[in-house]
């Protein structure tokens, strides 16, 4: 999913929290058997990384898209 081009496009970013694009993946660098190896360090990051976590949270939810809503409880 983080290509070399999508690096290069997310690296500078950062969310009004200051999270980065190394917080977003640290978990992933640190443990290689990780089944994700992302994770949005704060909300915001959802949205100012969403072309690294759209594509994996579309295929990890088979098919669930961000305009997608939960069923109610």
């Amino acid at each position: 999913y983080l290509t070399r081009e999508l690096f290069d496009q997310l690296k500078t970013k950062k969310t009004s929290f200051g999270s980065t694009l190394l917080d977003v993946i640290q978990s992933g660098l640190e443990n290689h058997d990780s089944g994700v190896g992302i994770y949005a360090p704060d909300a915001e990051a959802y949205t100012t990384f969403a072309d690294l976590f759209d594509p994996i949270i579309d295929d990890y939810h088979q098919g669930f898209k961000k305009t997608d809503k939960h069923p109610p409880k």
